[in-house]
Parts: structure tokens; sequence; C-alpha cells
């Protein structure tokens, strides 16, 4: 099963591409969270698993939210 979506559209720029990114990194955080939430583990290693795994999540917005205003930065030197 691959993980990138079929219709997804080549970048057209550095722009664009960047774009491209964080969106990935934003799914990637969402998938993070959502395979937490299912999973049925109790304990102190949960706990801490799930905040390792929050943590990565949290790391995967951050970076897309810098790639974001990147390419808004691309966008205003056009």
């Amino acid at each position: 099963m691959s993980t990138v979506p079929a219709a997804r559209r080549r970048p057209t720029g550095p722009a664009d591409g960047l774009r491209g990114h964080a969106e990935a990194l934003r799914e990637r955080a969402e998938r993070l969270r959502g395979a937490c939430d299912g999973l049925d583990w109790k304990g102190p290693q949960a706990d801490a698993f799930r905040a390792r795994v929050e943590e990565l999540a949290l790391r995967c917005t951050t970076a897309a939210e810098g790639l974001t205003r990147s390419a808004a930065r691309f966008d205003e030197g056009a």
C-alpha cells in the first residue's frame, strides 16, 4: 500500500514545494495522533509512549508551520 496520494499535483516552484512538504508533515502528525488514540494500552510505559508520540507530532506540526511561513515569504518576493 502506497502512502503517496495518486492525485497529488507536482509543485511548480519553491513555494509550492514547501507547501506540499508542510501538508505532508501535517498529515503525518494527524496519523501519529490517531494511532495513539486507537491504542488499548495502559500503564506508565503507555503514558510515556503516548507522550513521545505527541512530542513527535508536535514537532511535525511546528515544522509544517515553518515551511508554510517560508512559502509565504517566497510568494511575497514573487
